[in-house]
């Protein structure tokens, strides 16, 4: 097993709290795929040498990203050639491993998954892995009077995904059902991956907890993935008290690495976490 993450220049600090946690737990080769010209010495301080790879590179661009999920884009249009980024990782990375390992940088680690990763994963000769959400995008997309075209019966969330699948040709691939199904991709990596794959086997929650999911209090999550606009770093508006004790743990992880985070990237994660409770 490999492990990828894809990082924009922008994200330095997010991915200096995920990759910090994830080595904490986990001894796994992981290969960051990093914007050329990105300044990397803070992130450089936390990795370990022998089991990090950088690999920097010009993200995708593509007419067809200015148009993607129409007016109804779930992330900001910007971040779209890091997303295409991730397929074209994926494909590079499944030509030299047998499973993958692909995970977002808005995630905080709390235990280590390889093990069980791999026990789950050696159970199938083929397939991609992930926590289903089905029943969430079924609200939002109902809510927001959106187009499904990914009518499958589980729907996975890439924050955190594990593929033993060939992955010839794959970034073209993403290219043609953009052609295709574009104005109604509103999470185009994850819509992709959903459409493309067709024997998926979900996993447990703990692998991908969702911050607002309603089960953490039975939960011992393996991984917090702080998905949605309302993240520990940004301002948001209102929140449910559930969310304190995660955004706490969040805050524990950036103190942990306080020397090689922005001071304020800190105090807005700070901030944030007071008006949790």
């Amino acid at each position: 097993m490999k492990a990828f993450a894809v990082l924009d220049s922008g994200y330095i600090n997010q991915a200096v709290v995920s990759l910090s946690s994830f080595f904490r737990y986990n001894r796994i080769k992981l290969v960051i795929y990093a914007e050329n010209n990105t300044d990397l010495s803070r992130l450089m301080a936390i990795l370990p040498n022998n089991l990090a790879e950088i690999r920097l590179v010009d993200f995708p661009q593509h007419e067809l990203f200015a148009t993607v999920g129409g007016n109804r884009l779930m992330v900001h249009r910007s971040a779209v050639p890091a997303i295409a980024q991730r397929i074209r990782a994926l494909e590079e990375v499944s030509a030299e491993t047998d499973c993958v390992l692909n995970f977002d940088l808005d995630t905080l680690f709390l235990g280590s998954l390889v093990p069980l990763l791999e026990e789950i994963t050696a159970e199938h000769e083929t397939g991609i892995f992930g926590v289903n959400e089905r029943e969430n995008r079924n609200k939002w997309m109902k809510g927001m009077h959106l187009t499904e075209v990914v009518n499958t019966p589980l729907y996975f969330n890439t924050g955190l995904m594990c593929y033993k699948a060939d992955c010839t040709g794959l970034y073209d691939s993403f290219i043609r059902t953009l052609e295709q199904h574009g104005p109604f991709m509103y999470c185009p990596e994850q819509d992709f991956i959903n459409l493309h794959f067709k024997k998926k086997y979900p996993l447990a929650n703990e692998f991908n907890a969702m911050w607002f999911n309603p089960g953490y209090r039975e939960m011992a999550p393996l991984m917090v993935h702080y998905l949605s606009l309302e993240k520990p770093w940004n301002r948001f508006i209102s929140l449910d008290y559930r969310a304190y004790a995660w955004w706490r743990k969040y805050l524990s992880a950036c103190e942990r690495v306080a020397g090689y985070l922005d001071r304020d990237f800190i105090g807005r994660v700070r901030s944030n976490v007071s008006r949790v409770k």
